[in-house]
């Protein structure tokens, strides 16, 4: 690592300065208890505001995107509800999130940082909402049973103080189910794994989706994610690897098989070039390599084009999904033992009191870990992480959260 602090490995949960947290945040209900919490090492508030940089991540089984922000002192957990959230990129501009239907992109738009910071007005003394015909005992009766509703007054608050960047609901493209997974901004705008029809695919305005490529043994685009393709990474803006759980074209067969079928895809060779594989997702192009995970038996690999070799560069305690890269410090999602229909039995440990969930740091040079974040309770599952730059303690206003109807941003008129 350039510059970074010196990253001591993580100590036991217990010895970690009481950085045990609770996960509420401002979009929690009052009324509903947390339902998870979390313990990291000590060390990791101090490296992710020295890079100056905060992670967003998805977990669909929780149906949350998940924001760990810092002040450099302690680690918060922020998040927001989406229905199954899964791909996952950010940009300087801002961040796109797949979810059961829909893409929706987050603009950051940091001029709304003061604005963000001052309660929100009660919609009645919103200037900038139309009025409906209703006499004033009408009116009032609407703004009391409004300021009743504890997850509608909670929204009304400013956010939090330490919050240094703004990241607003700018767009949506209704995609339809078609089982997005990895996303990236390339050459030709922004590709998409759709996994229902076994493809890579565009987005476009005009449609649900533009198919781009198929895995050679894919016979048609049919929705029916026959042989699961789930991730993508790209090289010089074009689509480089996928990852597929198998060479089937029955839909049904990847899910009976013993998951040793899983492959690694060169895209512009068209060819598998690693097979065999166990329920691999995540591939990542970094310093002339391709790291993915090896999920199904907890594993990182690194995958050598010039080579053609694989290596296993550790052995993790749980399903590893989820890969992003700052430097030489590499973010991976680790999920339990996965509860899905797939019918065989799982690769990782069989034993769920084993596998863990949560964010592991790895240097890639040394090959060891140098920080953990755990969680427990109702967050089991993690899909994709991606590295927000230049923000340590970030803010996502989501699509039906009250701030939209009145926080504007727009250029001045032409000269």
């Amino acid at each position: 690592m350039t510059d970074t602090p010196q990253a001591q490995k993580p100590q036991e949960d217990s010895a970690q300065n009481d950085a045990s947290q609770s996960g509420a945040s401002q979009s929690d209900l009052a009324e509903n208890a947390t339902d998870f919490s979390f313990t990291y090492s000590g060390n990791i508030p101090a490296i992710l505001k020295h890079l100056n940089i905060s992670l967003a991540f998805t977990s669909y089984q929780a149906g949350r995107l998940m924001l760990v922000r810092t002040d450099g002192e302690d680690l918060e957990i922020n998040f927001k509800e989406f229905p199954r959230p899964m791909g996952l990129t950010a940009t300087d501009q801002g961040l796109i999130l797949g979810t059961f239907t829909q893409i929706i992109q987050f603009q950051r738009e940091d001029g709304l940082l003061e604005q963000i910071k001052k309660p929100l007005p009660d919609i009645a003394q919103d200037i900038t909402a139309p009025r409906a015909h209703k006499n004033d005992e009408e009116k009032q009766a609407d703004a009391e049973q409004r300021l009743a509703n504890k997850a509608y007054v909670e929204k009304l608050k400013p956010v939090d103080a330490r919050v240094d960047a703004c990241f607003i609901t700018r767009s949506a493209h209704y995609t339809g189910m078609i089982n997005i997974h990895d996303i990236e901004w390339g050459n030709s705008g922004l590709w998409a794994v759709n996994s229902s029809f076994s493809c890579l695919c565009t987005i476009d305005p005009s449609y649900s989706f533009i198919p781009q490529w198929k895995p050679p043994f894919i016979e048609a685009l049919t929705p029916e994610d026959r042989c699961h393709l789930n991730g993508m990474t790209l090289r010089d803006g074009e689509p480089a690897y996928v990852t597929t759980f198998s060479q089937y074209e029955d839909r049904t067969q990847w899910r009976d098989s013993n998951k040793h079928t899983g492959t690694l895809i060169d895209v512009k060779r068209n060819e598998v070039v690693v097979s065999g594989l166990a329920m691999p997702h995540s591939p990542r192009w970094h310093n002339g390599r391709v790291y993915f995970c090896h999920s199904g038996l907890g594993h990182l690999n690194c995958y050598h084009p010039d080579t053609g070799k694989m290596e296993v560069i550790a052995e993790l305690p749980g399903f590893t999904r989820g890969i992003d890269i700052y430097g030489s410090i590499m973010f991976v999602g680790l999920s339990r033992k996965r509860q899905s229909d797939v019918t065989s039995p799982g690769l990782v440990t069989e034993d769920p009191e084993k596998t863990c969930s949560g964010i592991w740091l790895f240097n890639l040079d040394t090959h060891e870990v140098i920080g953990t974040i755990k969680f427990q309770g109702n967050v089991d599952q993690i899909y994709d992480i991606a590295i927000l730059y230049n923000t340590s303690f970030p803010e996502v206003i989501e699509p039906t959260h009250p701030r939209m109807r009145n926080h504007f941003s727009h250029p001045g008129l032409p000269t």
